[in-house]
C-alpha cells in the first residue's frame, strides 16, 4: 500500500486552522504545544494507514551501498517494493553515487525513510572523495568542547548536504582497557567525566544543527579484549563498576537529552545470566537498566545484528524478535527482513509480546520522521558536493591537530632546555631529504644537521647514525 500523505497534510493543515497555530502565539510554550499536536496528528494518521507488517517494517533499518563490492542498489529496491522497510544507514560508496540512490530511494518510498551513518569523524568515515575529519581520541587530546562543537557542527553539515538525518555518534565508550581492539581510537578517552563533557558537546554539535545525535555503544565496551565484529565479548564486572565508569557518560547523554542510543552485543552476567544473550537482546539491559533506571525516553537501536558477536548466537529472524522484545525500536542491519517481519509478526497475534510495544516503538520513530522535516521530501543536488563536504575539513583538521599536540612525559624537563646555542641532531625517519619538521627546526636554529633514515635502513647504518649523536647537545627525532 502507499500512504496517503495528503489525507495526512489535510488533517495537520485542519488543526492549523481551528488552533489558530498559523497565528503568532502567545506563548512559545503554547507554540511548543501546538507543534507536539501537529507531530502527533501526522504521527497517528500514517501509523493507522500501515498493516501490521508494515509497521513491523518501519523498525527495520538495512545497510545501503552506493559503490564497492557490497554494492546492492538492486537489493534495496526490492526491499523498499515488498517490505516498507524503515531506515537506510549508508556504509562506503561515493557522494555524488549517494546522493543519486537517496533521491530514488525516497522517490520509492511510501513511507519517508529515515537515513542515518555511522560517520563518528564525518562522512570521509565511510565516503570515497571526502577528507575525513579528525577522530574521537584526537579531540579528546584537546580537552576543548568548543571545538568537539564546532567538529560536530561540521558533521551536521555534511549530513544535510547528503540529505541524512541521524549520525550514529558520539562513541561515549571510555577506553579502560589498552588492548580494546575496537574502541581505541574512537573513544574520547580513559577519563569518564571529559568522555561524558567531550560527547556532550558533540550531542550539541549535531542535534542544534539539524541531526539527530545517537550515543554508544551502551553499556560500554571500553573495557574488552575481543571485537564483537568477530566475537561476542564478556564484560565481567559488577553493576556499581559499571556504575561508577561505563554508565557515568550515559548518564550525561541523557541529560543533554540525546535522541537515540545504540546497545553493543555485550555479554554482561551482572545484567542477564542467561548464557550467549547479547545486551542488544537482554531485557534486563534495555527496559531494566536504559529505559527504567536512566529514564532514557528516546529511540533505541541495535547494534548491526549481521555482526559475528550476535550471529554466532542466534538464527536470522529469532535475533530480530529478541531485540524487539528487549526494548529496543530499531532493528539495524537485520539479518533477514521477511523473516523478521515474519517471527515478529507470529509473536504479536500469539500474545507472546503486546501489540502496544510495536505501537510505541513505531509510532516513537514517525515522531523522529517528522522532527526531521520529512514530511516533505526534498531531493539532495549532486552538482558540486563533493566541493560542499569538504569545505570546512581542512581546516577543522588544522585546528584540532594544533589544539591536540600533546607532551606525554619529559620528567628532565628538556623541551625548556632546548635553545638556540645548542647543536641540535635531527633524524628524520622514513625520510630521506626533507621533512615538514626539519624546515622549522631550520628556520628556528642556525646549527641542525640531519641524518635520514629511509625505508628498508640497514642495521649498520642505524648504528652509525646513533653513534654520529654523541657530537649533538640533543636529538630530534
Amino acid at each position: 500500500m502507499r500512504i496517503n500523505a495528503g489525507s495526512s497534510l489535510f488533517l495537520v493543515l485542519l488543526f492549523m486552522i481551528l488552533t489558530g497555530v498559523g497565528r503568532a502565539q502567545s506563548s512559545a510554550h503554547r507554540g511548543r504545544q501546538s507543534e507536539l499536536a501537529l507531530r502527533n496528528i501526522w504521527v497517528d494518521s500514517v501509523y493507522a494507514q500501515l498493516n501490521m507488517e508494515e509497521r513491523i517494517g518501519q523498525m527495520m533499518m538495512v545497510s545501503a551501498y552506493s559503490g564497492g563490492k557490497n554494492y546492492n542498489e538492486e537489493r534495496i529496491t526490492d526491499l523498499l517494493n515488498k517490505h516498507l522497510i524503515g531506515g537506510l544507514i549508508f556504509m562506503q560508496g561515493g557522494p555524488g553515487r549517494q546522493a543519486v540512490l537517496t533521491n530514488k530511494y525516497q522517490r520509492m518510498a511510501q513511507v519517508p525513510l529515515l537515513i542515518a551513518m555511522d560517520a563518528e569523524w564525518g562522512v570521509g568515515m565511510r565516503l570515497d572523495s571526502v577528507k575525513p575529519l579528525p577522530r574521537q581520541m584526537m579531540l579528546g587530546a584537546t580537552r576543548d568542547t568548543g571545538l568537539v562543537y564546532k567538529t560536530s557542527a561540521a558533521i551536521a553539515a555534511q549530513f544535510r548536504r547528503l540529505g541524512m538525518h541521524m549520525n550514529f555518534g558520539p562513541d561515549v565508550d571510555v577506553n579502560n582497557n589498552p588492548a580494546n581492539p575496537v574502541i581505541n581510537s574512537r573513544s574520547y578517552g580513559e577519563d569518564k567525566v571529559w568522555v561524558a563533557r567531550l560527547g556532550r558537546a558533540y550531542v550539541r554539535g549535531l542535534q542544534q544543527n539539524g541531526i539527530m545525535a545517537c550515543a554508544k555503544h551502551f553499556p560500554g565496551p571500553g573495557n574488552t579484549s575481543v571485537d564483537s565484529h568477530n566475537d561476542l565479548p564478556v564484560i565481567s564486572r559488577t553493576i556499581p563498576q559499571l556504575d561508577s565508569v561505563e554508565l557515568y557518560p550515559f548518564r550525561q547523554m541523557v541529560a543533554e537529552k540525546v535522541k537515540a542510543v545504540m546497545v553493543a552485543h555485550l555479554e554482561v552476567p551482572a545484567l542477564d545470566t542467561e548464557k550467549h544473550v547479547p545486551t542488544s537482546l537482554s531485557y534486563n539491559a534495555i527496559t531494566g537498566l536504559l529505559r527504567e533506571k536512566l529514564r532514557f525516553t528516546g529511540l533505541v537501536i541495535t547494534d548491526g545484528l549481521n555482526m559475528q558477536g550476535l550471529t554466532k548466537y542466534f538464527d536470522p529472524g529469532e535475533s530480530e524478535l529478541r531485540a524487539f522484545m528487549a526494548g529496543n525500536d530499531i532493528m539495524l542491519m537485520p539479518q533477514d527482513v521477511p523473516a523478521s517481519i515474519t517471527k515478529i509478526k507470529a509473536a504479536i497475534e500469539a500474545g507472546t509480546v503486546p501489540e502496544t510495544r510495536l505501537e510505541i516503538a513505531v509510532k516513537k520513530i514517525l515522531a523522529a520522521k517528522y522532527d526531521a522535516g520529512l514530511t516533505e521530501v526534498k531531493d539532495v543536488d549532486p552538482e558540486n558536493i563533493v566541493r560542499d563536504l569538504n569545505r570546512d575539513v581542512d581546516s577543522m583538521r588544522s585546528r584540532v591537530a594544533r589544539a591536540a599536540i600533546t607532551v606525554v612525559k619529559d620528567d628532565n624537563q628538556i623541551l625548556k632546555k632546548i635553545n638556540e646555542n645548542m647543536r641540535i641532531g635531527y633524524i628524520g625517519i622514513n625520510a630521506s631529504e626533507t621533512t615538514p619538521l626539519y624546515e622549522i627546526l631550520q628556520d628556528r636554529f642556525d646549527n641542525v644537521k640531519a641524518g635520514w633514515l629511509p625505508k628498508g635502513t640497514r642495521v649498520d647504518s642505524v648504528q652509525r647514525l646513533l653513534e654520529s649523536l654523541t657530537r649533538y647537545s640533543t636529538a630530534i627525532v
